[in-house]
């Protein structure tokens, strides 16, 4: 065998090796690349399932909430009425009796209750009702019993938004505001309802504020937490020790 045989035969073994190790390389990345294919679509069917199950849940409980509401205004808002009827009765006969007219004021007041929460139980009410129409009423009210006057400021065209995200956004307003009510000694409640860049709804008070690194007083932050992530929204607290807190709500891209 001449030398340019040997050298024929050394380059021919050199690209038949180089051809094996490519093929070699490439199903290793084909088979790399299925596997991250397979992983991607098994963590995207895990993430469905989580969705369809919370999504569940919430039509759930959902529906139980209109049905507490439903009850609240068939029966016990009935049997208000009917003990309204008997002390307006009773009130006629000796319209100076302390005590009756008492009563007569509490099971009033008591009936408005009854009535205002089977209204905001039910999911109905979005039907008719916008979340800033919805926010100003209860502020009016609050204004009324003369807990804390309610300053509510809208910004722009606020987007139209499912029921699901009303109710939550709602029921996240009204445990702000309760919380502000019994814990922080404020005087005033600013709301902001912002269409701007994405939506976002702001709950800020004067109270005496406090720290939400160490504040451990119940789960009232965790439950709020809790109803914007299942409807796709960020909670910020900001508060500090006499500074007053500030909850800020906001929608999260479509891509987040």
């Amino acid at each position: 065998m001449t030398g340019n045989d040997i050298l024929i035969t050394i380059v021919v073994s050199c690209l038949s090796i180089l051809v094996v190790l490519s093929l070699v390389v490439a199903l290793l990345v084909i088979s790399s690349n299925r596997q991250n294919r397979h992983r991607a679509e098994l963590a995207s069917a895990e993430l469905q399932r989580e969705r369809d199950v919370m999504k569940a849940e919430r039509e759930a409980v959902q529906h139980t909430l209109h049905e507490v509401g439903m009850e609240l205004h068939d029966n016990v808002a009935q049997l208000l009425s009917t003990t309204q009827f008997g002390l307006s009765t009773a009130l006629n006969e000796d319209p100076r009796n302390g005590f009756v007219n008492s009563a007569y004021a509490s099971v009033l007041q008591a009936l408005g209750e009854v009535r205002r929460l089977s209204h905001t139980l039910s999911t109905d009410m979005w039907r008719n009702r916008t979340l800033d129409e919805a926010i100003g009423i209860e502020a009016l009210r609050l204004q009324r019993l003369g807990n804390m006057p309610v300053h509510v400021d809208v910004i722009g065209t606020l987007p139209v938004m499912s029921i699901e995200v009303n109710t939550a956004l709602y029921r996240v307003f009204q445990e702000v505001v309760n919380n502000a009510i019994k814990h922080s000694g404020a005087d005033r409640l600013e709301v902001t309802l912002s269409a701007m860049p994405l939506f976002n709804l702001t709950i800020a008070d004067n109270g005496k504020g406090f720290d939400p690194l160490t504040n451990r007083s119940g789960n009232g932050m965790a439950n709020i937490t809790r109803r914007c992530d299942n409807i796709a929204f960020r909670a910020v607290c900001t508060s500090n020790p006499g500074q007053g807190c500030k909850w800020r709500f906001q929608e999260l891209p479509a891509s987040a």
